[in-house]
């Protein structure tokens, strides 16, 4: 007879506790911008699945519901710069395996210890991002690196005898790539070492800020 009392307190605890949490949500950002988040994670997701048209129209979908007041505006920049971010790497990418990582706040560091350079997509909402390719390891012979960000700073160094083809992209801040330097807005530059094309080894390198300041030099 414990048994289906248990079953049934645990059942109540949980139908409490979710009433709870959406009773909270509700107060605090309303149950329309609760749902429009809710579709906005599962877009992700489908755009993640493969199942892009209808992910992109879910996250499209829920940011109109989102859509007035500071906190809904910065949830909808996150949002886009996510589907941009997972887009661009699978165009990128193409099919070849990849590793794939999002951090929002923090630090992202590739500049202390050997680090393993393969093909890998990168993308931070705030802080900085730090990469030493001259303690890469190389794992193929042609690597493609995405590095995106909102807003913080991204500081890479890079080997002179090793061959890049950079593309920088900086919408407001700083731009610095092998001592090309553009501020303001909309800043882009392109950027190959020479000989790249006949290098046996290759790294593509596609850096992208929001906000902030993108900084590419050789040693």
């Amino acid at each position: 007879m414990e048994q289906p009392n248990k079953h049934s307190q645990k059942n109540t605890y949980l139908v409490l506790s979710v009433a709870g949490l959406f009773i909270l949500f509700d107060h605090f950002i309303g149950v329309w911008k609760l749902i429009a988040l809710l579709l906005a994670i599962y877009g992700i997701y489908l755009i993640r699945s493969d199942n892009e048209k209808k992910g992109y129209f879910l996250v499209i979908a829920a940011a109109f519901f989102l859509a007035g007041g500071p906190f809904a505006i910065i949830v909808c920049v996150v949002l886009i710069s996510l589907g941009l971010f997972y887009r661009s790497s699978k165009q990128l990418h193409h099919n070849v395996d990849y590793s794939q990582r999002e951090s929002f706040i923090g630090s992202i560091r590739y500049d202390t210890e050997p680090w393993v350079l393969r093909d890998m997509s990168l993308w931070h909402a705030v802080g900085e991002m730090r990469f030493d390719f001259s303690l890469a390891i190389p794992e193929a012979k042609e690597v493609t690196v995405i590095l995106q960000g909102m807003v913080g700073s991204l500081h890479i160094i890079i080997p002179e005898d090793m061959a890049v083809s950079i593309e920088g992209t900086v919408y407001a801040g700083v731009l610095n790539v092998i001592g090309s330097k553009r501020e303001g807005l909309s800043n882009k530059v392109v950027w190959q070492s020479p000989q790249y094309d006949q290098a046996e080894m290759k790294v593509k390198l596609i850096a992208s800020y929001l906000v902030g300041e993108v900084s590419i030099k050789t040693i």
